[in-house]
Parts: C-alpha cells; sequence; structure tokens
C-alpha cells in the first residue's frame, strides 16, 4: 500500500514479458542483479556507496512480496562491495564471464527458470534501495548518479541528478566533435535522445556515439584489423587481436536483407534457448512454437547481442517485442 502510491512501483518488473509487475500477483521469486554487464555501464557498488542500511531494507520488504526467495546476483569476477556482502535474509548467488551475464534473465533462466503461468519479478538495486529509504524515511528519493561516457566524450563523468533530468548541460562542451548521437541507457538496449533530451527513467548512463552517417564501398573486402567482427570473414582480421579495444560508431555496416542463419545467436545467448528459431517463430505469428521455443524467458536485452552480431541486419529487439505483445494480447 505504501510503495504504489509513492512511485516507485514502475521499478518492479515482471517476468515474462518485461512489463510493469502486477502488485495482485504473487511472485514465485524476485531477483535482484547486483551488476550491469553493458558497455560502458557503471557500477550499483558505486552509484549507491553508503546506501547499505537503505538497501537491507528494502531487501528485508521484498521478502514480504514473495512467497519464494530473494535471489542477490553477484558478479563472481569482481570484489564483493560493503553494499552487498554484507546483506542477510537473501538468497545469494554469483555469475561469472562477459556480457550477458549481468542480465537478470540470463540469471532466472539458470537459477528458476519460467513456465507458462508462472511470475518472477525483477528490480534493480537502486529501486531497492527506493524501498529502503521509502519505509525508513517516508520519502521517495529521485536522485541518482549519472555517468556520461563514450568514444566522443572527453572526460567521461559522473553526475548527481535526478530522474528525468536534461542532458544538455551534462555534454555540453564535453565532446570531441558534435556528429553524435546521444543514448539514454547503453549502446545494445539504450534509446536514442536529443542533446536536449532527458534520462530514462530506468537509466544510469548516457551513451555517446560518433554518428556512422557514411559509407564505404566494399568496406568488408579491404583487408583490415580495425574494424571490430564477430564473424572470420575475409577481410574482417579483428579476430586476430583479441585484447584490441575499438571506436565503433553507428554504422551498422548494410541493410536489412534475407534471414541468414549463421549460428552466431546461440553463441552470444547463454540460455537453453534457440533465438535464431524463436524470431521466425515470432515473424511467421506462430504462438504455439513462440511459447515452445522460449519467449517467456526473454525480453529485448537478452537478445540484444544476437541483433549486434546479425549479418542479415535485422531489428531482433523490436521482433521480439512484437511478440511478446502478440502473448500480451492473445
Amino acid at each position: 500500500n505504501q510503495i504504489i502510491p509513492s512511485g516507485i512501483w514502475p521499478r518492479m518488473i515482471q517476468r515474462p514479458y518485461g512489463i510493469i509487475a502486477n502488485p495482485k500477483d504473487k511472485p514465485k521469486s524476485i531477483f535482484i542483479s547486483s551488476f550491469d554487464s553493458h558497455p560502458l555501464a557503471p557500477g550499483f557498488d558505486f552509484l549507491l556507496k553508503g546506501e547499505d542500511h537503505y538497501f537491507q531494507i528494502g531487501c528485508d520488504m521484498l521478502r514480504r512480496l514473495t512467497r519464494g526467495k530473494v535471489h542477490l546476483n553477484l558478479d563472481s569476477d569482481a570484489e564483493v562491495s560493503a553494499l552487498f556482502g554484507s546483506v542477510t535474509g537473501v538468497q545469494v548467488n554469483k555469475f561469472s564471464g562477459p556480457h550477458p551475464s549481468g542480465n537478470v534473465g540470463v540469471q532466472i533462466h539458470h537459477l528458476d527458470p519460467i513456465n507458462k503461468g508462472e511470475v518472477v519479478w525483477t528490480i534493480s538495486p537502486y529501486g531497492v534501495t527506493q524501498i529502503g529509504k521509502l519505509f525508513l524515511e517516508g520519502i521517495y528519493d529521485a536522485s541518482k548518479i549519472l555517468a556520461i561516457a563514450g568514444p566522443p566524450v572527453k572526460n567521461p563523468r559522473y553526475y548527481r541528478t535526478y530522474d528525468g533530468a536534461c542532458i544538455e548541460k551534462f555534454v555540453e562542451n564535453n565532446l570531441s566533435h558534435q556528429n553524435v548521437r546521444f543514448v539514454s541507457g547503453n549502446a545494445l538496449t539504450g534509446e536514442r535522445i536529443a542533446a536536449d533530451g532527458f534520462v530514462g527513467f530506468y537509466d544510469h548512463l548516457i551513451t555517446v556515439l560518433t554518428e556512422g552517417d557514411y559509407s564505404e564501398f566494399l568496406g568488408w573486402l579491404k583487408p583490415t584489423t580495425k574494424k571490430l567482427s564477430f564473424h572470420r570473414a575475409w577481410g574482417l582480421l579483428s579476430f586476430l587481436k583479441k585484447d584490441q579495444k575499438f571506436d565503433l560508431d553507428t554504422n551498422t555496416c548494410g541493410e536489412e536483407r534475407a534471414f541468414v542463419q549463421t549460428g552466431v545467436f546461440e553463441q552470444v545467448t547463454p540460455m537453453d534457448i534457440l533465438p535464431t528459431y524463436l524470431i521466425k517463430a515470432i515473424m511467421a505469428e506462430d504462438y504455439d512454437e513462440m511459447e515452445a521455443l522460449g519467449i517467456y524467458e526473454v525480453v529485448e536485452e537478452d537478445l540484444a547481442l544476437c541483433e549486434f552480431v546479425d549479418v542479415s541486419k535485422h531489428p531482433i529487439q523490436s521482433i521480439l517485442r512484437e511478440g511478446i505483445e502478440l502473448m500480451l494480447k492473445g
């Protein structure tokens, strides 16, 4: 009764479908991912430094909302911070590896998979501390720390601000050039905004990328190690320098074409599903196949890497959301 009118409830996200949770539901468990493995994402241990007590109270309140466990998932490749290391009353799990290891959907898949008719709730550490402050101090704290990063940013830095803040002053006089794209969130799943746009409700990062508004004739034929490619194609030799960093822009290096099956989707999806066939089932509007192939387990961020490595340049995330909308209507 306190959380809903406070404005914090939209922090609670339901799986399946990645929609705001229905307070009338009884989730079988609640998941908190303590780390964000997306590109350039800031760490919650820094964003919430000194908020230990609020986080603990928030976890205590979450335990009252589920019959099952509250899962707190940590990065096993990083040192456990005081914020998460002292929490009691939760099930602590550790995940390792590159992105998408920090995606809560991947974590749910491996710990408490969702079957038809089941509901799991997820919430970010930031949302947990907001709940803690609400019950301890009776306030809705909309303040947040925002990171500004990306190749064109001269001095990446943090700002203390509020939900929905305008980014104009944060990026002013801090760019190496002006032909850029601003993204609220990360480069894989974020939303494009204007130079005077606003920080997304769920975002702690503004990513700045160079606009890829150019074309290169037969660019993939010229041997180079300076272009990142997931595929060992002719001319694209980035695999020879595995530790090399790339200054990426928004150029997709091609347009949408026929759906080519290469088997790479499965290589970047650490889940026991078949993303290629799931996407095809969505495009065919085959409800039974969508259900059988795991649409209950994924939202856009879980297949964002599939879109990134797709040689056919399909909007995988948009297609997946269309499939989710079909399931919601059905």
